[in-house]
């Protein structure tokens, strides 16, 4: 179901069908990323502030051409959601990649062990006391 909203560029009231933006703001951003891919196909191993600078693009709005998948290239170096570090792929570097799967392996193995108690001499007793 469609909702009002207001637009987070200009601020105006429009209908949301998807675009996060008025109709108006969406069109000026399809401009803005035409240029955004022109800049992108020219220069090789560029960042974003080489991007914001050259072009006048806006940081926030070329950071989400890419991480909505509109921007793909690995020539375009923009920050790790973690760090901040630059990465040319993904949404972490390889060291805030390394220390995640870390993680979920730590809790996969306590998982694990909470599994595997022994409950062969356990009884359960519905709150009764005996």
């Amino acid at each position: 179901m469609n909702k009002l909203k207001n637009c987070p560029e200009c601020g105006k009231l429009y209908l949301e069908v998807g675009q996060g933006m008025c109709p108006a703001c969406y069109d000026i951003e399809l401009e803005q990323e035409q240029v955004v891919h022109t800049y992108i196909r020219d220069h090789d191993k560029c960042s974003i502030k080489q991007i914001v600078e050259d072009t006048g693009v806006k940081e926030k709005v070329v950071l989400r051409m890419i991480k909505s998948g509109r921007v793909v290239s690995d020539n375009v170096a923009y920050p790790c959601e973690n760090c901040g570090a630059d990465i040319y792929l993904g949404r972490l570097c390889d060291k805030c990649n390394q220390e995640l799967t870390k993680q979920v392996e730590k809790l996969a193995a306590e998982k694990k062990k909470i599994q595997n108690v022994d409950r062969s001499r356990t009884m359960y007793n519905a709150g009764r006391e005996f």
